[in-house]
């Protein structure tokens, strides 16, 4: 691979006046610490962390494990290739810094994740791993790199070690046994929003071996941050620029889950909200979009957000919406730009942009937020597959202080 031409393509798609300082605040090596024994859910948590840690950071990821494992330096070098980043990666080096992550294992003073089951565990592990379901896996990576990125970016240690486990199928924190995770079908899912949570989505759909219909909602091309920002993104979709549902369905080539872009606007009265679907997910970026969505002709309708200024950045929001719940709109009564008069000041990329923070005049992704959002979304959708739907109807957490401190209603 031409490394020059990538890197230079690089700078052209992101199109960042401030690249330069970017680089250097989120310029972090990374050492990526796993165990000898890889099962399965752990090769997937390393995929998934190698998503996560080049987007987020710009610093070499360095891979120490004691086996050489084709397959999990097959998944590791087709996401780095993703962002053009192959160079970044380091399989061989003996060298450690203070950043690091440990997937299944763990190590004295070192952030650690670990999925069994339904069941995402932070800063343990599991004695006895259960297979673990996509979920699990995306969720306890996402926790787990919030937390290194506090340290290493902001210098806030405060919850770095904090242990905690959250179960998926049932929304759930402290100790649950593992459950396996069934082989289902979805039936028909409409996905409103290829963006930050909608890529999110379909990340965690991807390395699942589930089966369904998967209608992509989307009219927008990828723009330069969304390479970042958006875990599913593929430089060279940033490049041309493809639109988002065509590119998210491209991801799904070969998989049981059968992908469809549909490009169009969703608004009150379109016909797309009058099919029939079994579950309809919105992942879009403003509220205005979730006001027109109370009469989807769905069996459930389920809602994630994010944090959208500086005092709620690193916020995740999960609602779901049945028959007997309350309507989607009943929560997003005001519109983006009254919310935006009552912010105060905040700086302009962090307004039009969720999955970034401002953080010394600089614009930060934040990948690992939007992949939480996801893992919820999609555990949603499988508990209403197998009937165990959740009583609740509300979630919200915060990544970056107690990550166990949920609010659930």
């Amino acid at each position: 691979m031409d490394i020059s031409r990538i890197s230079k393509a690089i700078a052209e798609v992101r199109g960042d006046q401030k690249f330069q300082d970017a680089e250097d605040v989120r310029n972090k090596d990374i050492d990526l610490l796993l165990p000898a024994a890889l099962s399965d859910s752990v090769r997937r948590m390393a995929q998934t962390a190698t998503a996560l840690i080049l987007r987020g950071f710009t610093g070499k990821l360095r891979i120490h494990c004691l086996n050489s494992d084709p397959i999990l330096r097959s998944l590791i070098e087709t996401e780095a290739g993703k962002m053009g980043a192959l160079n970044r990666l380091d399989f061989v080096s003996h060298d450690m810094g203070p950043w690091r992550l440990a997937l299944g294992c763990m190590s004295d003073r070192v952030i650690s994740a670990d999925a069994s089951g339904w069941t995402a565990r932070i800063n343990g592990i599991f004695d006895d791993r259960k297979p673990a379901a996509a979920p699990a896996i995306a969720f306890a990576v996402a926790c787990a790199i919030a937390k290194l990125f506090n340290h290493a970016i902001f210098g806030i240690d405060k919850y770095a070690f904090e242990t905690w486990d959250f179960c998926l199928l049932r929304f759930s924190v402290g100790e649950n046994v593992p459950v396996d995770a069934e082989q289902i079908d979805f039936g028909k899912i409409g996905l409103l929003g290829a963006g930050g949570i909608g890529s999110a989505v379909g990340y965690v759909l991807s390395i699942s071996d589930w089966s369904g219909k998967l209608d992509i909602i989307d009219f927008d091309t990828f723009q330069g941050p969304n390479l970042e920002t958006c875990i599913s993104a593929d430089i060279r979709d940033v490049n041309r620029p493809l639109r988002k549902a065509l590119a998210l369905t491209g991801t799904f080539h070969g998989h049981k889950i059968v992908t469809i872009e549909r490009e169009c606007k969703v608004k009150g009265g379109e016909a797309i909200l009058q099919e029939k679907w079994n579950a309809f997910v919105c992942g879009v970026d403003n509220p205005e979009t979730r006001l027109v969505l109370d009469n989807v002709n769905a069996d459930i309708l389920l809602n994630a957000g994010l944090g959208s200024t500086k005092q709620d950045v690193g916020w995740v929001l999960w609602t779901q919406h049945g028959e007997n719940d309350p309507a989607l709109s009943s929560i997003y009564k005001t519109s983006s730009e009254e919310k935006l008069n009552d912010s105060g000041d905040v700086p302009e990329e962090f307004r039009e942009k969720c999955l970034r923070k401002s953080y010394q005049g600089v614009s930060l992704a934040l990948p690992f937020i939007g992949l939480a959002a996801g893992s919820l979304l999609v555990a949603s959708l499988y508990q209403n597959v197998v009937g165990k739907r959740n009583r609740n109807t509300f979630m919200q957490m915060d990544l970056f202080a107690k990550q166990q401190r949920i609010t659930i209603r």
